[in-house]
């Protein structure tokens, strides 16, 4: 009859753990989904290379070769060899930085984005690659800077928005402006993302009602 005891006792706990490992707070939740992640490097193959000779964009391309390969050593040793030829070219300087914040080498992958910024300051993948580092290094108001900057590009990708508002959101509790992200990311998506609609139910409950008068 103990040992039994015992087993029932053992089984309560062991399910307990279990309900609290899986069950992750909203903001957690919220940031898990809201944190852009580091795309396909193929996906930038485009980025600056409309404009250059026919041997960089030869560089460029076994370099996005090796990365798919997972040959990062020489995938780095050819976007070095590219960014020494063109230190202009904001793809090149953009997937190293990529590289490197894979190998959780964040302080240099936020000096090349940053460069790539400089070059490029309306281009969204950079703004919200360099939002995004100087938000998880606690730096709020570098980031808020950098999106600010983005947007004041006309016909901004709607990302930059939502990514924003997560930043005015969650880490600098400023909810009415964070609210007015949302609203224009879902004006420019065509209000399809019904998690961020949710965002936006969830803040308008949040936000007090403003005294008439």
């Amino acid at each position: 009859m103990l040992f039994n005891n015992c087993l029932v006792v053992l089984l309560i706990m062991f399910l307990t753990a279990c309900a609290v490992q899986q069950a992750p707070s909203v903001t957690s939740e919220r940031n898990d989904v809201l944190v852009e992640p580091v795309a396909d490097y193929s996906e930038y193959a485009g980025l600056g290379l409309l404009t250059i000779d026919a041997s960089y964009r030869d560089i460029f391309s076994k370099a996005m070769t090796a990365l798919k390969k997972k040959r990062t050593k020489d995938a780095e040793k050819l976007l070095d060899q590219l960014i020494q030829q063109r230190p202009d070219l904001v793809s090149a300087i953009y997937n190293k930085a990529l590289l490197l914040e894979g190998h959780s080498k964040l302080e240099a992958s936020i000096s090349l984005l940053q460069m790539a910024h400089a070059i490029d300051p309306s281009n969204p993948r950079v703004c919200n690659s360099l939002g995004r580092a100087l938000r998880s290094q606690g730096k709020f108001q570098e980031a808020e800077g950098v999106y600010k900057n983005c947007l004041s590009f006309e016909d901004q990708s709607p990302i930059v928005h939502k990514n924003y508002g997560i930043l005015l959101d969650l880490y600098l509790h400023q909810s009415e402006l964070a609210l007015q992200q949302y609203k224009l990311y879902m004006e420019k998506t065509g209000n399809s993302d019904k998690l961020v609609k949710g965002w936006i139910l969830d803040l308008q409950r949040r936000i007090p009602a403003k005294e008439e008068g």
